[in-house]
Order: C-alpha cells, then sequence, then structure tokens
C-alpha cells in the first residue's frame, strides 16, 4: 500500500513539475483563465459542495457553507482577476546616483515560484483549500493539494471536480491518510503552506528543511478579546457569540479567551445569553454547525469538566437537542494550569478572565505566544493605539470578530507561534512569488573605473560614493 502511495504522489508531482517547466512565466490569458475556471468550479458545483460538507460535519448550514466556503472563495478569486495584471508588472527600481550617471536601469519582476503544495484543514475544506490556490495561481505556479481526512466527502470531491476543471499540469489533488501527508510534505516543492496546528507544524517544519522548502505556516492560537470599560456590551455581546456560533467555533480567528473588569461580567453575560438566544431562534436549529466528529466533541467536554473540577464556574447558554444543536459553554476563571487556559479551544467554548484593567491584560496577551488575531471592543482610541503599540498579532481588530478575512486587500496570516508568512490579495501574490532584481547596465562602463590598477580616479569615486 506505501508504496503505490508513493507511486501516485509522485506522479502527480513530476505531471505539476513538468507543466511547470514548459510554461515558467504564464501570460495574464493564462493566468485569467486557470482562476475563472475555478470561480466556474464553484458556481457550477455549490450545491454538491455543500452537501458533502454536510455529510462530513454529521450537520452543518448550507447557508453557513454558501458564506464561508463559496462566496469568500469567489470574491478572493474576483479580487485575483481584477488585479492581476497590475501585480504582474514589473516595478522600476532607482539605480544609485554613479549607475544612474551611467545610464544603467534598475527593476524587480514577480515570477512564479513553480510547484506550490497546499496542506489544507478540516474546519473549512473548500475554502482553506482553494483560497491560497488563487494567491498561487495569480503568481503563475502549480499546484499540489493535500486536504484533510477529517473530512473524506469534502475531499474526494475536491479531487474529483479539481480532475475537471483543470490540467493534470495545472493542479491536483491527492487524498489520503497521515502516511501520505507525511510523504507529501517531504516532496521538494517550490513553497509549501500548511493550515492547521502548531504540533503537526513542527513536524512540517523539519521535512521542509530538508529540501530548504519555504514555507507559509497558519497555525492559529487563543485569540483574546479586549472588552474595554467604554464598550458598548450589547454589541460586543452579538458580536462574540456570532464569532462562536458561526461554524460551532470551528475557526482559528474565533475570539478564543476574553478579558472583562468583574463588575461588567454578569452585564456582559445577560447580553451574550440574549444573543445566543437570537441566533438560536430557530426551533429545528438548520442554521447550526455541529462539532466535526466524537473525538473534538470528547476534548472539549474534558475542558469543561477539568475546568470544573479546579474551580472555574461554568454557564450555558442555548438547548443541546435533536440533531442539529447549539449550546455554548463559558467558563470563567479557569486556573492558569487547565488546558482550557492553554490550549486552542476551537469549538462553542469561550473562556472569560476577570481582568479589569488595561495594563493586566495586555499582560496577560504577551503571558503567551503572539496570537492570530488581538480583538478589542471599545470606543477608546487611545486603548486601541496603546494594544497595538504593545502587543504582537497576525492582525488587530476593533468592534468586530472575523470579517477582517473577508477583506481581500488585507493579507492574512500569523506571526511567532501563530505562523508565519501570509496570503490573499497582493500579499498572496507577493507569498507565492521570486522577486527578481533586473539590472541593466547603461552606455558608460562603471566596472573600468573599478578595475585595477587602482588610480586616484578610483580613489576620489570610492570617497564620493559614501557620500550619496
Amino acid at each position: 500500500m506505501s508504496s503505490q502511495i508513493d507511486i501516485q504522489l509522485q506522479s502527480a508531482f513530476d505531471a505539476l513539475r513538468h507543466g511547470y517547466g514548459e510554461e515558467r512565466f504564464p501570460s495574464l490569458r493564462q493566468r485569467v483563465s486557470r482562476l475563472s475556471r475555478l470561480k466556474a468550479l464553484l458556481v457550477e458545483n455549490e450545491e454538491a459542495l455543500c452537501a458533502a460538507l454536510s455529510t462530513d460535519f454529521g450537520y452543518r448550514s448550507v447557508d453557513q457553507s454558501s458564506f464561508a466556503e463559496i462566496t469568500t472563495t469567489i470574491k478572493s478569486v474576483n479580487y485575483a482577476l481584477k488585479n492581476v495584471k497590475f501585480w504582474m508588472q514589473a516595478s522600476r527600481r532607482t539605480p544609485d546616483l554613479s549607475l544612474r550617471m551611467s545610464g544603467a536601469k534598475t527593476a524587480t519582476q514577480a515570477f512564479p515560484k513553480g510547484v506550490v503544495g497546499i496542506v489544507s484543514p478540516w474546519n473549512f475544506p473548500i475554502n482553506l483549500a482553494l483560497s491560497p490556490l488563487v494567491s498561487v495561481l495569480a503568481a503563475g505556479n502549480r499546484a499540489l493539494i493535500k486536504p484533510s481526512e477529517f473530512t473524506p466527502t469534502s475531499s474526494a470531491l475536491l479531487a474529483e471536480l479539481i480532475g475537471k476543471y483543470f490540467e493534470k499540469t495545472e493542479v491536483a489533488v491527492v487524498c489520503g491518510e497521515a502516511e501520505l501527508a507525511q510523504q507529501f510534505v517531504s516532496l521538494p516543492f517550490d513553497h509549501l503552506i500548511y493550515t492547521g496546528g502548531e504540533t503537526v507544524a513542527r513536524h512540517i517544519m523539519a521535512a521542509a528543511a530538508v529540501n530548504l522548502v519555504p514555507l507559509t505556516l497558519e497555525l492559529g492560537g487563543k485569540s483574546p478579546v479586549i472588552v474595554s470599560q467604554s464598550a458598548n456590551l450589547k454589541k460586543a455581546a452579538q458580536r462574540i457569540a456570532f464569532g462562536k456560533y458561526f461554524n460551532a467555533g470551528q475557526i482559528c480567528i474565533a475570539p478564543d479567551y476574553l478579558m472583562i473588569a468583574p463588575e461588567r461580567l454578569d452585564e456582559f453575560l445577560a447580553c451574550l445569553k440574549d444573543a445566543v438566544a437570537s441566533m438560536n431562534a430557530n426551533a429545528d436549529s438548520v442554521d447550526s454547525v455541529t462539532v466535526i466528529n466524537d473525538r473534538h466533541r470528547q476534548r472539549l467536554a474534558e475542558l469543561v469538566t477539568e475546568a470544573t473540577e479546579q474551580g472555574a464556574r461554568v454557564v450555558s447558554f442555548g438547548e443541546e437537542s435533536g440533531e442539529q444543536p447549539y449550546k455554548l459553554n463559558i467558563v470563567i476563571d479557569a486556573p492558569e494550569s487547565t488546558k482550557i487556559s492553554c490550549d486552542e479551544i476551537f469549538g462553542p467554548l469561550l473562556l472569560i478572565k476577570t481582568i479589569g484593567s488595561l495594563e493586566a491584560q495586555i499582560a496577560e496577551i504577551r503571558k503567551g505566544g503572539h496570537p492570530l488575531v488581538i480583538y478589542y471592543f471599545g470606543n477608546n482610541e487611545s486603548e486601541f493605539n496603546t494594544v497595538a503599540e504593545q502587543t504582537s498579532s497576525g492582525a488587530l481588530v476593533k468592534n468586530e470578530v472575523i470579517f477582517q478575512y473577508a477583506n481581500d486587500d488585507l493579507p492574512f496570516g500569523g506571526v511567532g507561534r501563530s505562523g508565519m508568512g501570509k496570503y490573499r490579495g497582493l500579499d498572496g501574490f507577493n507569498e507565492f512569488s521570486h522577486t527578481r532584481a533586473i539590472f541593466k547596465s547603461g552606455w558608460l562602463d562603471i566596472s573600468g573605473w573599478v578595475t585595477p590598477p587602482y588610480n586616484p580616479q578610483f580613489r576620489m569615486l570610492n570617497k564620493i560614493m559614501r557620500k550619496i
């Protein structure tokens, strides 16, 4: 079995490598064609894709899948189609004065890196496979995608559709378990992007290091929420509830833990209860999403149990009934030693820490690794600027959650333990491009001035160059 997987994987990689060798700098027309076919794949197969996603999750709202997986990805394609012509253009640079006098010209040009590997996760199986692909194709590359084994129906359908809309020398999908994933990340890609957890990322970095493959890592982490004394609690609760309701909180940029002054806690909880009730208004819960599988449900239950046993207060909003339940558990002031305080939650749980002062809240954030995003709720611009200056994160968001990802002109990525590199829009184009320096000599022979034997004119030139 292992050798068969090796052959299939190597064959797919070799076909893409051959395609890159035959066309190392795709024209604008070819890039537009590939992006347009990707858009057609999504538009023409939306119903089938949403059905596959619901099968993999046990139940997943068609409307949520349509928005999060299809619409968001189409937006990225549309943005790339409008701008790729400009991204491809060479950028003029300014030669040093001595070189300008010689008539020399300098520029940079973005060239495709080659074959890019995409390892995508289970929480958004379509968007997090195809959104990076938008950037990869806009930059003129080929791509090999390894989707998650935890969403087998979606992964198999994605492989089938990619095979219909793209040549095997352009884009390919390989499906399989952990063994295939290990072989996949060991291939000599020209770039590799992985979206997932920190533990797996360490293994991927080690595998990629063998071939010196450059990496983009999107790792998530515990994204904090600061609720300022100046915050509108009703609005904050509505948006935080959305962040935990959407995809059942199984989002790398979902609010993970919230910090609020103790005296405002009860009022905030009342607002949060109302917000959850309004989202859960449909008796059949047709708009909800279930936790992906039994293993993750058990993990989340254990987080609550451990925190409760160690003295944390737990309150629950919503109801668990029927096939599509939504219930939000809130854990308040869990000890620092508990797993919920240390591990990324990634589900319909919210950890609240009663911390009042901004200084103490910032100190709490800085105790952990740099998060993927920091959310600030409040109307104090001075406070917001202090958070910006005193913390580090992939993104900083004021009075909203998650919607920074919906902006294709903003880069998406982490910093430190929450990841490296970024994609989407121009930043994604640049991430998967090699920015090549271009130098064209002028009419005057500069090299002759600095060729031995050195004379007084050379020494004069050497002194002048230090001053310009």
